[in-house]
C-alpha cells in the first residue's frame, strides 16, 4: 500500500491595497507551512491586478512559525532556507491563490503573468533559446548582414546561458553558475556577466522565481 504525500498547510491572507500603485492593483500573502519542515512559516507576497490575475512573488519571508512551542523551536538561517524546496513551494502557493480567490465572474485567477515555467531539458536548449529571441526581438534577422547576425549569436548565447542556469537551478544545484561554467569552460564570473545581460536584454523571463534575497525572520505577529 502506498503512502500518501504529506500535505503542505497554505492559507490566504486578505487582498490589501497597495499605496501610491494604480488603481486594481492589491497583494496577498500567501502562508505556507512546508511538509517536510513544520516548525517553518514561508510566506510569498503577490500582488494581483484587477481581480483577475497573479503577479510575482514580490516578496519571500521564512521565520519560525509563530505557532511552535518555544522549546521546539530550531534555528531558521541560510543553511535552511537555501535546503528548502521553494520552487516547488511556490508553485502549491500559487495553486492555491488560483483557486482560493476568484474573478468576479467567479473564475479562477490568470496566471499568466509571471508564471514560472520548467526549464527545457539541457539537450533541447537551444531551440528554446532560438524560440525566445524570436519572441523577444523579432526585429533582429540574422540574415541582415554581418552586424545583425553578431547580435543574433550573442543573444543566442545569453538566451543559451539563462535557459542552462535555470535548469541547473531546477535541479537542485547549489551553485548554478558555476555548473553552466564548467558546461562552457569559463569563469562563474563570466557566467554571472552573462546572465546580468540577458536580464537586460530580457531574456531572463523564464527563470526560476528569484530566491535570492529573502527575509529569514524570528517568529513575529502578522
Amino acid at each position: 500500500m502506498t503512502t500518501p504525500p504529506q500535505q503542505h498547510s497554505v492559507w490566504i491572507s486578505d487582498p490589501e491595497p497597495v499605496e501610491g500603485a494604480p488603481e486594481g492593483v492589491s497583494t496577498v500573502l500567501v502562508s505556507l507551512v512546508p511538509a517536510s519542515s513544520p516548525h517553518v512559516l514561508v510566506r510569498f507576497e503577490y500582488a494581483i491586478r484587477d481581480d483577475r490575475e497573479i503577479e510575482g512573488p514580490y516578496g519571500i519571508r521564512v521565520q519560525q512559525h509563530p505557532d511552535s512551542p518555544a522549546d521546539e523551536w530550531k534555528p531558521v538561517g541560510v543553511t535552511l532556507v537555501r535546503d528548502l524546496p521553494l520552487t516547488k513551494l511556490e508553485r502549491a502557493a500559487r495553486m492555491t491563490l488560483t483557486f482560493g480567490m476568484r474573478t468576479p465572474e467567479g473564475a479562477p485567477l490568470n496566471t499568466s503573468v509571471g508564471l514560472y515555467e520548467e526549464p527545457p531539458p539541457f539537450d533541447e536548449i537551444p531551440e528554446h533559446a532560438e524560440k525566445m529571441v524570436r519572441d523577444r526581438h523579432p526585429d533582429v534577422d540574422p540574415e541582415g548582414g554581418p552586424g545583425a547576425l553578431r547580435r543574433w549569436k550573442r543573444l543566442i548565447r545569453l538566451a543559451e546561458v539563462q535557459l542552462e542556469y535555470n535548469a541547473a537551478a531546477a535541479q537542485g544545484e547549489k551553485a548554478p553558475a558555476t555548473v553552466v561554467a564548467e558546461r562552457r569552460e569559463v569563469s562563474p564570473a563570466t557566467v554571472n556577466t552573462w546572465l546580468h545581460h540577458a536580464k537586460k536584454e530580457g531574456l531572463d523571463a523564464q527563470a526560476v522565481p528569484d530566491f535570492s534575497v529573502v527575509a529569514v525572520a524570528a517568529a513575529t505577529e502578522e
